[in-house]
């Protein structure tokens, strides 16, 4: 990245937010999301960007309590399950319109788990409280059951009035609300008053969020710099949407360290 597009994003840190995808941007993908780490060189670096900027998040599908657990990074916002729920003063909050669902949600995830389609793959079942996500990447054989999966968690979904969203080899099963990463970037920047938004993410969970950062530099409110992180599996629709992209965790963390390094020291 050139000194002089950074300077674009960077020359007003109070009022610059940056917001950070987790799997496949600041973590490789991996088979068991149980297992997805960060570098040990990033914590620091989000440490001092969170020093640095007026507001530095982590925005996931992730629970926050998940989370938490992998960054201890003071002064690092958490959003999880695409802000829906939010840590804030060591409290995690949830967005009312979503606290309705837990019961529900218990429902889909015990009747996924004994589907007959999830039971012959070995399909992993990811509880969320708030979401279920059905993971192809650990079958066996990924292409005989893809479709067997995805009639399944659509099956369950439209049983309770939920929606299914897809990703990178994962079925997500929501609630109807139009919670998004697009609707959390919106929020941090109206929070900020941000003249500048910084969005990094790989997959089509990030879309929104990059396209409300498109909306908002077109409609003149901040200036915005989206990063699409690079992958066999990246959506074409997110790389058509990035300003730039860089290729893997290990640039991402290049970036942000270039970041730091170009803003001043706190």
């Amino acid at each position: 990245m050139t000194d002089t597009r950074l300077a674009g994003v960077l020359d007003d840190p109070d009022r610059t937010a940056l917001c950070l995808d987790y799997d496949g941007t600041l973590t490789p993908i991996v088979a068991d999301p149980e297992q997805a780490r960060p570098a040990p060189e990033l914590v620091p670096v989000l440490a001092r960007l969170a020093r640095q900027l007026g507001y530095a998040a982590v925005i996931s599908g992730r629970p926050v309590s998940f989370l938490r657990a992998q960054l201890p990074v003071p002064g690092l916002r958490l959003l999880g399950l695409y802000g829906a729920e939010e840590l804030v003063r060591e409290e995690v909050i949830v967005l009312p319109e979503i606290a309705g669902y837990q019961a529900a949600m218990a429902k889909v995830i015990d009747e996924l788990r004994r589907h007959p389609a999830v039971t012959g793959s070995g399909a992993h079942i990811e509880d969320k409280r708030f979401s279920a996500v059905v993971h192809l990447r650990r079958v066996a054989d990924p292409p005989a059951w893809a479709d067997r999966l995805a009639q399944a968690a659509r099956q369950v979904a439209d049983a309770h009035g939920l929606t299914v969203v897809t990703g990178k080899m994962v079925w997500e099963i929501k609630p109807p609300v139009a919670v998004d990463k697009g609707s959390a970037v919106r929020r941090i920047v109206t929070h900020l008053q941000a003249s500048a938004l910084i969005v990094v993410g790989d997959d089509e969970g990030d879309i929104p969020a990059f396209q409300a950062a498109g909306d908002l530099a077109a409609a003149g409110e901040v200036r915005s710099l989206c990063v699409a992180v690079s992958s066999a599996e990246v959506p074409a629709r997110l790389v058509s949407l990035a300003d730039l992209n860089v290729d893997g965790p290990g640039e991402v963390l290049g970036l942000l360290t270039a970041m730091s390094a170009a803003l001043p020291a706190r």
